[in-house]
């Protein structure tokens, strides 16, 4: 699930964007009205992305913020603003932002601008790579192939940048993301039910029209997921 840290001191727009962000299946880390709350969150639980008014209460305001963030840490900013004055702008160009986007804003908008500046910036990061043959799933680490076999993996969940992979004896980690890990198996045994899930469809012990059952684990299946999930089970 990719983490947010909404940085506005709206408090008003603050949370209805954070509600509409959890709607979507992110989860939102905090909402910080300062650049001291800010960097207090960032401390207590690192985000994967951060969505940062230029306008926040306090000394530093939120291109302030960014550079010192951009000194301590990688992590993708985009900003929300009201202020499209040219000198506003440069400033903020140079802090090297992954989007702008203007208020009012639309949700669509955010959700496309947070997925985008996510994926690019995993991308950058990718480090592992991933074979598969028939049977086995062969993942690198340092000068070694780890062999996994296909049959024994129960499902595999996002974990921000990271990827976990479940089976009913092991748990793996791999560094890089859900989507590109989807995109390198390529395997028709795994299906997507979720945004942070993917399963060995094989696995299914149990479902009904919300989640599935694997090794005992109910996992929740997503409304735009269930036509393509569904189609695999035979129902009497």
């Amino acid at each position: 699930m990719i983490k947010v840290l909404i940085v506005e001191d709206e408090m008003l727009v603050a949370e209805e964007l954070a509600l509409d962000l959890e709607e979507n299946e992110f989860e939102v880390t905090a909402i910080a009205i300062s650049s001291e709350e800010c960097m207090d969150s960032i401390s207590k639980n690192k985000p994967h992305v951060i969505l940062m008014d230029i306008n926040i209460k306090g000394q530093k305001d939120g291109i302030e913020t960014a550079k010192i963030i951009n000194e301590n840490h990688r992590i993708p900013i985009i900003y929300l603003t009201a202020n499209t004055d040219t000198a506003t702008i440069q400033r903020a160009i140079e802090t090297t932002p992954s989007a702008f986007i203007s208020k009012p804003f639309n949700k669509k908008d955010v959700i496309i601008a947070l997925e985008l500046a996510f994926n690019s910036y995993n991308e950058s990061l990718l480090k592992q790579k991933i074979l598969l043959t028939e049977d086995n799933f062969f993942v690198k680490s340092g000068k070694y192939y780890t062999k996994i076999k296909l049959s024994e993996i129960d499902y595999l969940e996002a974990n921000g940048s990271y990827t976990e992979i479940f089976t009913p004896t092991k748990h793996y980690t791999l560094s890089t993301n859900l989507n590109h890990f989807q995109e390198s198996l390529n395997h028709p045994v795994f299906v997507r039910i979720h945004r942070s899930y993917i399963i060995n469809i094989k696995k299914v012990e149990a479902f009904d029209n919300n989640t599935v059952v694997i090794s005992g684990k109910t996992l929740p299946i997503s409304k735009s997921y269930q036509k393509s999930v569904f189609s695999f089970f035979n129902k009497l």
